[in-house]
């Protein structure tokens, strides 16, 4: 009686364990829509490709024509990114907000047709502050573009989700810290932040930043600091990020957004990194 009693309470507090550690998010891979062979075949669950491919915005709408490949893709399109092309400015002198809008509405337009609710905002060639530029003025200049955006992508059920990039890559909004200022003062629903753990690892951005995002925190791009190679490959710990996520109580998803060599070996390999250090960072401080 006793043993049965002790088996008892041993599945049931397995149970318990099992339920109380925060699943593994929906893991997806940022790549062509070529390549969405490889990841259905890896077992991801979403592909994350630019704007450019999936919705054409620069092609007016008598030539567009949606592909095959998209209107019935191998695994599902979720989401996409590079929003804005460097030749339609977010900041400087040559900001033209009528312009930026209206490329936008054909982008939110062309992704609700296909059911695509998440646009990462990155933008880095859009959003570069001009030498001499005041970025006091570049800041009010973004934040005034994106409420309008915000608003536009509503009516279409689209989120935005603003992603910081580092310097050697753009000299505007580098960390997380300063996107979520900016998501603050855009202070919209449709507006979110994108935490790019490559982003933060490159400028030495702590874990912790992302707990102070909290519920503005929608999306996650993930790839290893040096090169930005898949998860796996060089090792990096992930851990402090996941733990983050987990105690936000994070419910997106996370795409490898990384520079592949061979992605059909680092696809599985990036899979079992993310789900080991994931239960790895659950475990921790318990």
């Amino acid at each position: 009686m006793k043993y049965l009693k002790l088996c008892s309470l041993l599945a049931i507090f397995t149970c318990f364990s099992a339920i109380a550690q925060p699943p593994v998010p929906v893991l997806g891979v940022c790549a062509k829509l070529s390549d969405a062979h490889l990841v259905k075949q890896a077992g991801y669950q979403f592909i994350q490709p630019t704007v450019g491919e999936v919705v054409k915005p620069l092609q007016p709408d008598t030539s567009y024509v949606i592909a095959e490949n998209i209107s019935n893709p191998e695994v599902d399109i979720d989401v996409i990114n590079v929003f804005i092309p460097g030749s339609i400015k977010t900041t400087g002198p040559e900001v033209d907000e009528d312009r930026t809008l209206d490329y936008a509405k054909t982008v939110f337009e062309r992704a609700h047709q296909l059911k695509i609710r998440l646009i990462v905002f990155g933008s880095g060639a859009s959003r570069m502050v001009p030498e001499g530029f005041s970025h006091d003025t570049a800041f009010e200049q973004f934040v005034s573009v994106s409420k309008k955006l915000a608003a536009l992508a509503a009516k279409y059920d689209i989120v935005l989700a603003l992603e910081s990039q580092n310097k050697l890559e753009c000299n505007f909004l580098n960390t997380v810290a300063e996107c979520i200022k900016v998501a603050r003062a855009v202070n919209h629903p449709n507006f979110r932040i994108c935490v790019d753990i490559y982003h933060m690892m490159r400028e030495n951005e702590p874990a912790r930043v992302i707990m102070d995002g909290g519920p503005l925190v929608y999306h996650c791009d993930i790839g290893e600091k040096e090169t930005r190679s898949a998860p796996g490959v060089a090792g990096d710990d992930f851990r402090p990020y996941f733990k983050a996520f987990q105690k936000i109580g994070y419910k997106g998803k996370i795409a490898l957004e990384c520079r592949f060599k061979d992605m059909e070996r680092e696809l599985p390999l990036a899979m079992k990194t993310i789900r080991s250090q994931w239960a790895e960072a659950a475990k921790k401080d318990k």
